[in-house]
């Protein structure tokens, strides 16, 4: 008796999912995003995947001055490091950049920070993304 409750515990445990560790999320989502400072810009994909990570690509374009956009993770209290462009300058080529953000917690990379800086690397606009939508900080 001892032995066959046991059996079944355990089938149901490995049933429900106690046997492996579950991922971070159920389905992956690409999120667009855009950023306007005058008329810099940057846009570009944040796709969040179905593990703990989250990829960020995008393009920047400076009309004035140099610009630079960074771009890091974050889950409650814990960010990741930043992955950041090179500089694009005015009258210069648009700069393309792609990482990648991971955060090892349940739920993974949970949302994305978004910024464009200047060439003295003053904060010019932000943008916070989830899976479901961005929204300008400022």
């Amino acid at each position: 008796m001892r032995k066959s409750l046991m059996v079944t515990v355990v089938a149901v445990m490995a049933a429900i999912g106690f046997a492996a560790p579950a991922q971070a999320t159920v389905n992956s989502v690409d999120r667009p995003y855009s950023l306007i400072y005058g008329n810099s810009t940057a846009s570009g994909t944040i796709h969040f995947t179905d593990g703990y990570s989250a990829s960020v690509s995008g393009v920047v374009h400076a009309a004035s001055g140099a610009r630079m956009v960074c771009a890091w993770g974050e889950n409650g209290n814990v960010t990741t490091g930043a992955i950041c462009s090179p500089w694009a300058y005015a009258g210069g080529p648009n700069q393309s950049f792609s990482g990648s953000l991971q955060i090892a917690l349940p739920g993974g990379v949970q949302g994305v920070y978004i910024a464009m800086y200047d060439e003295n690397v003053n904060p010019l606009t932000e943008k916070f993304c989830t899976r479901n939508s961005c929204t300008l900080l400022y």
